[in-house]
């Protein structure tokens, strides 16, 4: 079980400013119908050129369901180690032909819903690539101290220490706005597949620890969204999700 410590985490919710940390940018997108598979081609070949390589990134090509009032189809999501590595890559795709060129192709085939901007703030579990099955919870906290302190209580009891996934406490620091509200913060729970997701939900639900996590999520915060999360691929240009803690 790996946490960091809570006065650090705690300190950078009150943060309005980014340091040099490590951000995810999220681009969602909503695929037209039957087009689903050259949208996916237009991303995987941008991957394995020159340009798609020269960066330090992982990026995870999602579909995205249950996803209520969202009309989001996929999600490109980018990890980075900052936001300078971000701003450099960026210019150079901007600058580039080929840069030009994705974006053309990526319009026949789909738009643009939303793009939001997140520093991670805790993760527990076991960080790994084998979970490609994530349940996304989009919320609004009103005391979000509480929301930390709480995660951190539930995941650190003798409750939870079987969890077979990883859990990710993000601080969305731009892009907050979201088509079911406003947004402050994502809880990203990772699993293998959603039948491992459904036999923990059904064990740790029955538990003191879930049950007074119960309690202090409903006092500290409201749920914007709530959808699942599939991954596509995964590219892992010189990063990897592991370094992202």
């Amino acid at each position: 079980m790996s946490h960091r410590t809570l006065g650090a985490f705690v300190a950078l919710f009150f943060s309005i400013q980014i340091s040099a940390a490590p951000v995810v940018a999220v681009t969602e997108w909503k695929v037209d119908a039957g087009k689903a598979a050259d949208f996916v081609e237009v991303i995987d070949d941008l991957q394995n050129t020159n340009l798609g390589k020269d960066r330090k990134a992982q990026l995870q090509l999602q579909a995205s369901s249950f996803n209520g009032v969202n009309p989001a189809t996929h999600r490109v999501t980018i990890l980075y180690p900052s936001l300078a590595e971000m701003e450099t890559w960026n210019k150079k795709f901007a600058a580039s032909k080929e840069g030009e060129d994705v974006r053309e192709d990526l319009t026949r085939h789909a738009q643009v819903v939303s793009q939001y901007m997140g520093s991670p703030i805790q993760s527990w579990g076991s960080v790994s690539n084998k979970d490609t099955f994530w349940d996304v919870i989009r919320i609004t906290a009103t005391d979000p101290a509480a929301v930390a302190k709480g995660l951190n209580a539930l995941m650190t009891s003798s409750d939870a220490k079987a969890f077979p996934g990883q859990i990710w406490l993000i601080q969305v620091v731009r892009g907050q706005a979201s088509a079911a509200g406003r947004v402050t913060h994502e809880i990203a729970i990772g699993y293998e597949s959603m039948a491992e997701m459904e036999s923990w939900s059904e064990k740790m639900g029955k538990t003191r620890a879930w049950q007074k996590w119960l309690g202090i999520a409903g006092s500290s915060f409201t749920i914007a969204n709530r959808y699942n999360v599939s991954w596509l691929k995964a590219y892992e240009h010189g990063y990897s999700l592991e370094e992202f803690e």
